[in-house]
C-alpha cells in the first residue's frame, strides 16, 4: 500500500504530529508528560515515539547526513549543526537534508524535515525496527540448494559467490 507523505508507517497519527512531538523533545528539552498533554495522546503513545526516534538518532543522522552530501548541490553550505545530543543532531541533518533537497529541485514550495524523512525511507522514518536492522548478511546458497543434488546438475550454472550491496 502506498503512504501519503504525511503518514508514517506502522503509526496511527500523522507524521506531522509525531514530529512535533520530537521537535519539542530535541529542541526545547521537554518530557513526553508535557508533549502529550500539548498533543492531546497518551503518555504510553508519545514516550514510545520519543523513544523509538532517540534509539534511531545515530542512525538516522549517520543515513541523512550521507544522502545530504550526495543529494545537495551545495551540501557544505547546509551542514547539520552540532546539537549536543544525538536526537538533536539527527534532527539537524534532517533539515539539512530536507533544505538540499529543495535546493536542489527548485522547489517553490519548502519541503519539510518530515516530508524529506518520510518520502526517502517510504514512511519508516520512526520505525527503530526498520533502523536496527543493519546490512544484508544472508550466507552465499549451500551447495545442496542450488541446481538440485551437489549443487551441478544439467542445465544449471554453479554459483560462485553471492554478494550483498
Amino acid at each position: 500500500m502506498l503512504l501519503e507523505v504525511r503518514l508514517a508507517a506502522r503509526r496511527a497519527d500523522t507524521a506531522e504530529v509525531i514530529a512535533a512531538a520530537i521537535e519539542a523533545k530535541a529542541a526545547l528539552g521537554w518530557g513526553h508528560r508535557k508533549i502529550a498533554a500539548g498533543c492531546g495522546r497518551p503518555v504510553s503513545t508519545v514516550r514510545g515515539w520519543l523513544r523509538a526516534f532517540a534509539v534511531s538518532a545515530a542512525s538516522i543522522g549517520d543515513r541523512f547526513t550521507g544522502l545530504l552530501v550526495r543529494d545537495a548541490p551545495d551540501a557544505v553550505v547546509l551542514w547539520p549543526k552540532p546539537a549536543g545530543t544525538a536526537r538533536g543532531e539527527a534532527l539537524s541533518a534532517l533539515m539539512a537534508y530536507a533544505a538540499g533537497l529543495g535546493r536542489r529541485f527548485a522547489a517553490t514550495v519548502a519541503v519539510t524535515w518530515i516530508q524529506a524523512g518520510i518520502a526517502t525511507t517510504n514512511g519508516r522514518l520512526f520505525c527503530s525496527s526498520w533502523w536496527a536492522a543493519g546490512p544484508n548478511t544472508n550466507r552465499p546458497l549451500r551447495k545442496g540448494v542450488v541446481g538440485g543434488k551437489g549443487g551441478r546438475s544439467a542445465g544449471h550454472i554453479p554459483v560462485i559467490g553471492v554478494f550483498t550491496v
